[in-house]
């Protein structure tokens, strides 16, 4: 079975220095202009993160996003230790971390897919008008997958 969108919506890019960075990417893309927003959120689930099967409070970080003409950059630097992104650094330096797929939903039907094609979950964050979940696809694919779901109102 596959996800239910191949919907490439962001890349995820780690570093130890966002402003080099940043500044890289803006001088050979430009600034862009960012997606616009349908609406307002509107928390449906209640918000929780969980890192490696443990819940966690915080994820520091500095973050800017540089945009293309059908997807964006999402540029961090991480000041804590216990997430995705600062273990990406820590492992593969400066470099793409994770590419991020807008599913049709819901996320766990597509959770489901990703854990029976062996790939792990190792991060979620349930926002309470979208949630999102990272898989440690980097053995077969070079990077981690993110699959983000928005929620529609009923």
């Amino acid at each position: 079975m596959a996800l239910s969108s191949t919907n490439i919506v962001k890349v995820i890019v780690v570093t130890d220095d966002l402003e080099k960075t940043v500044n890289a990417y803006q001088k050979l893309l430009g600034t862009g202009t960012a997606p616009a927003e349908e609406t307002e959120h509107k928390q449906i689930r209640t918000p929780f993160t969980v890192y490696k099967g443990e819940p966690i409070t915080d994820t520091p970080m500095k973050v800017e996003s540089v945009f293309s003409d059908n997807f964006w950059f999402e540029i961090i630097q991480p000041l804590g230790d216990k997430d995705p992104w600062a273990q990406w650094l820590k492992e593969h330096g400066t470099s793409i971390c994770s590419i991020c797929l807008l599913t049709d939903g819901p996320l766990e039907r597509d959770e489901e897919v990703m854990k029976d094609a062996g790939y792990e979950s190792i991060f979620k964050q349930e926002k309470g008008y979208e949630a999102y979940e990272y898989f440690d696809a980097a053995k077969d694919m070079g990077v981690l997958v993110e699959v983000k779901e928005h929620y529609q109102e009923n």
